[in-house]
């Protein structure tokens, strides 16, 4: 059985929840004002400014590349991970969210229907629309489950400080690089966090201590399955 909670552990339970609350409500605001075609302060004089600086293309390149194709195998690799280890309940969380992740980005690119600045990416399918970035919802939502698994784990705070931190950093240059490559709106990389910290607060609250997702299990119920042995 948990014994009690402490008051820090409730006020982080009821933090992580007002940031669901507040990036799904972030996200539908942006997203009706992207459809009604409402011009987004700044869009376009920081899409100018970060287009001006194609003297680094080739290390936006890298971070898009960074951005993109790693992101997938980290997030199913940690639901294999968690599974092994018999943290079966959080492995099926963790998929639930990242299938909920991938309906929601490309559903919203369908109804928005935001062409690129750059217009469609050719030969490479699922990438004409713009809005929100995958890169951007992605990055935050993957490399803030390993922040909060690892921050939660005995390692040394050091670590845990310096994951966090170079994860940030990271997904704010690769949402810088997808803008100065001309691929996506400044205002589709504020989507792309917005929906990564909606489902990274889910996987937060949705694992904390006591939670269904946070005990160990082998089935989708309360009870553990035994074995009986033979009469």
């Amino acid at each position: 059985m948990n014994g009690p909670r402490s008051d820090s552990n409730t006020r982080t339970d009821v933090a992580w929840l007002a940031l669901v609350v507040a990036s799904l409500a972030g996200w539908v605001v942006l997203t009706i004002a992207i459809v009604n075609k409402v011009a987004i302060p700044y869009d376009t004089s920081w899409l100018a400014l970060a287009t001006s600086w194609s003297a680094w293309n080739d290390a936006w390149n890298v971070l898009s590349t960074i951005g993109n194709y790693p992101m997938i195998p980290l997030g199913l690799g940690l639901v294999a991970w968690l599974w092994w280890t018999k943290r079966r309940r959080e492995a099926i969380l963790v998929l639930a969210i990242l299938a909920a992740a991938t309906v929601a980005s490309e559903a919203l690119k369908a109804i928005t229907a935001r062409p690129r600045p750059s217009g469609p990416v050719p030969g490479i399918p699922g990438v004409v629309y713009s809005y929100p970035s995958g890169h951007a919802l992605e990055d935050v939502m993957i490399l803030g489950m390993y922040s909060v698994r690892l921050w939660r784990s005995s390692k040394p705070q050091w670590l845990k400080v310096g994951f966090a931190l170079l994860s940030a950093i990271l997904c704010v240059l690769i949402g810088i690089a997808r803008v100065a490559l001309n691929v996506h709106y400044p205002s589709d990389i504020l989507a792309g966090f917005l929906g990564g910290l909606l489902f990274l607060g889910w996987y937060a609250y949705g694992t904390r201590a006591g939670s269904w997702a946070s005990q160990p299990g082998t089935s989708l119920s309360g009870l553990h399955l035994t074995r009986r042995a033979p009469a």
